[in-house]
């Protein structure tokens, strides 16, 4: 062998050192960027956010009597937080029970419903297998802040044996399912929400110890755009309005005749019909803008009101549409209002008639997509 071919041996393996080298500088200072981004502290207080009923926002004021894309109009994300707790909200009963921030999980002894499992064709799952069984609460403590994955939610589910669950203080776990929603109402899930969400989960794996099995990203997010691309033309929302034909109403007014037909307001500012499992049929919101109060509701005066129906959200053998326009037609003679589309074109009956025959195909195409209107998977794709 020359010296010339040994040189080039040489300065080839100082090469191939000094970008391993690289390599592994660059990957300590990721780690420390993803773990200063996810410690569980930054993460708690962003999921907090999220906790508990869903924060009041203005409600998104629909006035034309025809079907729209609704999806993107919310700054709202699809569910609720991860691990269960004690209370059941009917208006979200197919997504999981918030738990609290901090602290253990639930006992079993709390009474707390076990709520959905992982779907698969709505979530991507990454296992975390521990090396030795796993607390439910060290299980906790450890994931507590992988609430959401950027804008899309996050479900932990411990398994024993062939059950799944969510995670529970007393029992111990051979595996941890983290379920990612792939989309909502904010869009499919993306490449910086993935790949950083799973590279922070695999420093906290790391720490349990746990292998980590993570679904490939190209796979996970090409599946996300899919499923959001289906979602799109099925999401759809019609709302009909009452405009007063003199001076408008009173909030208490309004509050009072909306008691009378068995609405509940809401901290979102709307008043909810509810169906006999308390699940929304529809809505009543102030359609001049800003939502109803409990403590300013004798301050408030509105001159328009919309019914606003959720399509996908409401299952359709509650006739949620029929019972909408019982509901303004009984509110149009108790207000002396008219009921109108959104250039105060007045309504007939007819014309109502025919809206309720366009919602059927929807509902049908909302079925054979493997989603009902109102199933627990709509709920949350379409939240």
């Amino acid at each position: 062998m020359s010296d010339l071919q040994l040189s080039l041996i040489v300065l080839a393996l100082v090469a191939i050192a000094g970008i391993w080298l690289f390599n592994t500088l660059n990957e300590r200072r990721r780690t420390r960027t993803f773990e200063r981004r996810f410690k569980p502290q930054a993460a708690t207080e962003a999921a907090v956010e999220h906790d508990g009923p869903r924060a009041t926002v203005e409600p998104t004021l629909r006035s034309e009597p025809t079907f729209a894309d609704a999806r993107g109009s919310y700054d709202e994300t699809a569910f609720a937080p991860t691990v269960v707790d004690d209370e059941d909200s009917a208006s979200s009963a197919s997504s999981t029970a918030s738990a609290p921030a901090s602290g253990s999980p639930p006992d079993d002894a709390t009474g707390g419903h076990p709520g959905p499992m992982v779907d698969q064709e709505i979530q991507a799952v990454v296992t975390l297998e521990p090396e030795t069984l796993l607390s439910g609460e060290r299980a906790w403590s450890m994931l507590h802040a992988f609430r959401h994955a950027g804008r899309q939610p996050v479900m932990l589910v411990g398994v024993r044996g062939d059950a799944q669950e969510p995670i529970r203080a007393g029992q111990r776990y051979e595996a941890i399912l983290v379920a990612v929603q792939l989309a909502n109402r904010s869009g499919p899930l993306n490449e910086i929400e993935w790949s950083e969400f799973v590279a922070a989960l695999q420093h906290i794996s790391e720490q349990i110890p746990a292998s980590c099995e993570i679904p490939d990203m190209r796979e996970t997010t090409a599946r996300a755009r899919a499923l959001d691309a289906q979602c799109v033309p099925l999401d759809a929302q019609i709302g009909i309005n009452l405009t007063s034909t003199q001076d408008g109403w009173s909030g208490a007014h309004v509050a009072a005749l909306a008691r009378d037909h068995g609405l509940i307001l809401r901290p979102d500012g709307r008043f909810h019909a509810l169906d006999e499992q308390g699940a929304t049929l529809f809505v009543l919101q102030n359609g001049d803008g800003g939502a109803f109060r409990a403590d300013t509701l004798d301050a408030q005066q509105t001159s328009r009101l919309t019914l606003l129906l959720d399509v996908p959200r409401a299952p359709q053998s509650r006739r949620p549409f029929d019972r909408l326009v019982e509901l303004a037609n009984e509110l149009s003679v108790a207000l002396g209002a008219s009921i109108v589309d959104d250039q105060s074109r007045i309504l007939a009956p007819a014309a109502l008639a025919s809206i309720g025959r366009q919602i059927e195909p929807v509902y049908e195409k909302l079925a054979a997509a493997g989603m009902p209107a109102g199933s627990p998977r709509a709920l949350a794709l379409f939240g």
